[in-house]
């Protein structure tokens, strides 16, 4: 059973890429090219070595402030389910006019909702694209309801009981908006209002998938995080608008004062840092995979959940529509199992941050209660559990838990120092890597009966102090070359996150969206590239540098048939070097060159700072300073 889940391990779903981050592919014009260095490139033995696993390229999402709602998740309307009193002073996002008041009642699963008195009414201002709008509310009452969004009102004519209303709009013209439900007549019950672009697939933004499936991440890890150790899965399934808004526990706690869920909202990012609607969910989730073509990665709660919970979830993603849970799947839409493979067993339990923390001794019974609890289900799925390897805790989860793993996870943010070279920023994440590369190997060695188990990367990236640069394009490209490098312990990797608003401009990003649309960082043109270009197996090759001070960095990766060699070479000196076969009849058939300004993430959305270029066929490589390059050789 080991071999064969070893095995199926790189037999990841084929993800269809579109490049859409670098420019059009480019003849270069024949002309002398200047350079400061020439490098020839020997390559000594086309023996495949490793088999890369293609779930290196992969992405972690978070429901963190800035990376799922108003980047991913299409909803432009805040507290759309009521948490907080309508017009609750610096708490709710709702304007209001008129007698307006909390009530219960509400069809959510909050049970609240908004109380609207004749002539009284909510509004929220609203940055809109233009185009048409799909909206809806669930009402009960007498009177009427008036929706109005710009200049163009509809009014709808209450008929009792709480039901669901839908409505469309036009917008002339893109800009910030009021939208406004007023109410005339008796008394009424107003709740669950929404507002998306009516190009929304399942609740989510067209613009961004698109740039999520031009990414080319193999793999996403979902929904944490430090997220998910309070995160009740089953918050988020059937209808969206019935499922109830939470407190999101990792980072709001309820401490039971108001007036410190004000002074905490006023620091917050947007409103969806501490409330967490649940519009988001596992279905959702899912079918995101399927639209950009990426294999799930699903995290449990370890922290506050039940073994009883994780194995429900596996049940209702895994198990046929005659089970309990997979009949409730299929109640929801979705009645073929979605058969996920790959599942997260808790999030940093190692650390006391994290809701649910235990010492090492305790978590390790825990796990493994969690893995045969979720086994029993499924036993085909892998499982990744909680490490640290700079600490006992992997040592104590490799002692006790070997038969209940997989793979163990290893997260890191590197040091972001703007004083340091670009040479030593590179370092600071690779260093860290090879550190917890060579520990994992020991461990290896000190456990045989855990030698089947491998590294999951499944966070990491620069620290959290700015968006991401060129700069760290290069380093997150030396790390890349590193797991290709180790590919015989390194089954996965995930870059933390995938997306992120542009105004956070704290967050490391592949990519970043606005209500314009979404834009490449350096980064994400990397990760892009490695997923289209490298090869299957890793490939010895040596650069013959006659200046080390310029510190490249390469790794060669091989074609299943032995015909094609592709070599990612990252150039952080300030120097243009041209690269060229040491046999000519080696030819370099495509080269790929990720550069830009080294201080810069990006510029306007859709235009990056970073550019990505494709080249065919070019005699000499230019590789510029500050910048990543990928070269695919023909062998002659």
């Amino acid at each position: 059973m080991r071999g064969k889940m070893r095995a199926a391990l790189f037999a990841a779903a084929a993800v269809p890429f579109c490049f859409a981050g670098c420019a059009e592919q480019l003849t270069p014009p024949v002309r002398e090219p200047e350079y400061d260095l020439e490098y020839t490139v020997n390559l000594p033995d086309l023996t495949p070595g490793f088999e890369v696993s293609p779930l290196i390229y992969g992405e972690f999402l978070e429901h963190i402030p800035g990376c799922i709602y108003g980047t991913i998740w299409a909803e432009l309307l805040e507290d759309r389910k009521f948490y907080y009193a309508p017009g609750e002073e610096g708490l709710s996002p709702w304007t209001v006019f008129g007698k307006v008041a909390a009530a219960e009642g509400g069809c959510s699963g909050s049970d609240l909702a908004a109380s609207l008195s004749d002539g009284a009414g909510i509004s929220q201002q609203v940055m809109l694209r233009e185009g048409r709008l799909n909206g809806s509310f669930y009402a009960g009452g007498e009177g009427t309801l008036t929706v109005k969004i710009a200049d163009r009102e509809q009014t709808f004519p209450l008929e009792g009981p709480f039901r669901k209303y839908t409505f469309t709009a036009e917008i002339a013209e893109g800009g910030e908006h009021t939208v406004s439900f007023t109410h005339t007549g008796g008394g009424m019950l107003l709740d669950s209002v929404s507002l998306m672009p009516s190009d929304n697939y399942c609740g989510m933004r067209r613009d961004t998938l698109d740039a999520m499936k031009a990414l080319g991440g193999t793999i996403y890890r979902w929904p944490g995080g430090n997220f998910v150790s309070g995160y009740c899965w089953k918050d988020g399934i059937g209808d969206r608008d019935l499922r109830p808004s939470r407190r999101n526990e990792a980072w709001f706690a309820d401490s039971g004062d108001l007036e410190e869920d004000r002074r905490r909202m006023a620091e917050a990012y947007s409103f969806y840092d501490l409330i967490e609607p649940n519009d988001m969910g596992t279905d959702e989730f899912l079918a995101m995979c399927g639209y950009i073509g990426a294999e799930p990665y699903m995290a449990v709660n370890t922290g506050s959940g039940s073994v009883e919970d994780a194995a429900d979830l596996v049940e209702y993603c895994n198990g046929d529509a005659e089970s309990e849970y997979g009949s409730l799947r299929a109640e929801n839409g979705h009645a073929l199992p979605y058969s996920i493979r790959y599942w997260c067993v808790g999030n940093e339990m190692q650390g006391d941050w994290q809701i649910g923390h235990v010492q090492i001794g305790e978590y390790v019974l825990r796990h493994n209660a969690f893995a045969e609890a979720m086994k029993a289900v499924d036993d085909d799925i892998f499982l990744t559990g909680c490490g640290d390897n700079a600490s006992l805790w992997s040592d104590g989860m490799l002692a006790s838990c070997a038969e209940h793993l997989d793979l163990i996870g290893e997260h890191l943010y590197a040091v972001n120092d703007p004083e340091k070279s670009n040479s030593s920023h590179m370092v600071s994440i690779t260093g860290n890597f090879d550190l917890r590369l060579k520990n994992h190997r020991k461990l290896l060695e000190k456990y045989p009966e855990a030698s089947h188990v491998r590294i999951a990367f499944d966070e990491y990236a620069f620290g959290w102090s700015a968006q991401a640069t060129m700069r760290d394009a290069l380093g997150i490209a030396a790390a890349l070359n590193l797991f290709i490098e180790n590919a015989d312990i390194v089954a996965m990797a995930n870059y933390s996150d995938a997306v992120f608003s542009a105004s956070r401009e704290d967050a490391p990003a592949a990519l970043y969206a606005d209500e314009g649309g979404c834009s490449f960082s350096p980064v994400g043109l990397v990760l892009q590239s490695y997923a289209q270009y490298m090869q299957k197996y890793v490939l010895t090759a040596f650069i013959r540098q006659t200046d080390r001070d310029t510190a490249l960095d390469y790794q060669a990766t091989i074609s299943e048939d032995g015909k094609t060699v592709s070599l990612a070479i990252v150039n952080p000196s300030e120097r243009t070097i041209a690269v060229r076969m040491q046999d000519e009849r080696n030819t370099i058939e495509t080269s790929v060159s990720i550069a830009g300004d080294a201080e810069e993430a990006i510029g306007d959305i859709g235009a990056d700072a970073a550019g990505c270029t494709v080249e065919n066929a070019p005699d000499t490589a230019l590789i510029r300073p500050q910048s990543v390059h990928i070269l695919v050789v023909r062998i002659g």
